[in-house]
């Protein structure tokens, strides 16, 4: 792990572990998404919940972050899988 303040040209050794982890969830759960083409949110946050253990408001937070990014778009409470990041 790089001293605090130092620079680097690469932001992911300046990521801790939980934004590690995170960032492999959103990743796995953004394919999963892709995989369905559109699932409703209710059912999503569901699947999420009682399969991997990730709580309603985090799977709600996660689709805020994908749909802000432009992953998915989310209409009449149904997730449409976009694009992935580049």
């Amino acid at each position: 792990m790089l001293p605090y303040g130092r620079k680097t040209d690469n932001i992911f050794q300046n990521l801790d572990k939980w934004e590690h982890m995170k960032q492999g969830r959103m990743a796995f759960l953004l394919d999963q998404i892709e995989a369905a083409e559109e699932i409703p949110v209710s059912e999503f946050l569901g699947y999420t919940a009682v399969k991997y253990g990730i709580r309603e408001a985090t799977g709600r937070e996660y689709i805020r972050d994908w749909e802000n990014a432009g992953c998915i778009s989310v209409r009449n409470g149904v997730i449409k899988f976009v694009r992935k990041l580049d």
